[in-house]
């Protein structure tokens, strides 16, 4: 018993070594993205983007064409893709370009074949529960009415919580483009487990034009 008690307490150290060991290293790759992101005011948590433009900015996609989409789509593998910030669940990251191991070690990513934040399709972003900073640690308590918000350098992209449900992992239909613009976040079931995926289902509700560097 003492050896069977011995064996345990080193699995839960090791555990809970591991888990630190992956937070830190989760907390220095977002600070060397925002260092990639130099001056760019919308990517900095410690400088909120200053919003511009109409009084009513429930859907301002003029000139989208010409700015968001063409930064998206030069972007290398692994670079800043974009930042969200989710109040509700205290989140504030940099998405990186991608889902691969290397990059969800770095943030959350956008699923690459997925749409871009714009007028039409679905947006999808991946993200891990337990490791690596865990920006997805607290997907499950987002409820529907919650906001998250996406930006671009140029955007600032708020979409409204519908729908949190769970999957089987083979199941993209919840990321498959549609008409009407949304935003899928998608994270492994239950923590500590890849045998299903929770998927957060939101809506966009306003699109409004930030400042696109800092002063």
């Amino acid at each position: 018993m003492r050896a069977a008690g011995n064996v345990l307490l080193g699995l839960a150290l090791g555990l809970l070594a591991y888990y630190g060991l992956t937070t830190l290293l989760g907390g220095l790759a977002q600070d060397s993205l925002r260092d990639e992101a130099g001056p760019v005011r919308a990517f900095q948590a410690d400088e909120p983007a200053a919003l511009v433009g109409p009084e009513d900015p429930s859907m301002d996609f003029d000139g989208w064409a010409e700015e968001d989409e063409p930064y998206w789509r030069a972007l290398e593998p692994g670079a800043v893709f974009g930042r969200i910030v989710i109040p509700a669940i205290e989140l504030d990251s940099l998405v990186v370009n991608g889902v691969t191991t290397a990059d969800l070690r770095r943030g959350p990513g956008w699923i690459d074949w997925t749409d871009l934040p714009g007028p039409t399709g679905t947006c999808g972003i991946s993200g891990h529960r337990t490791t690596y900073g865990a920006p997805f640690g607290r997907l499950g308590e987002l409820k529907p009415g919650d906001t998250i918000d996406v930006y671009s350098p140029y955007r600032r992209y708020r979409y409204s919580v519908t729908a949190s449900l769970v999957v089987l992992s083979h199941q993209v239909e919840v990321v498959e483009s549609t008409e009407k613009p949304s935003l899928t976040l998608t994270a492994c079931h239950p923590p500590y487990s890849a045998r299903y995926r929770l998927a957060v289902q939101a809506d966009l509700v306003e699109v409004q034009r930030v400042t696109d560097s800092a002063d």
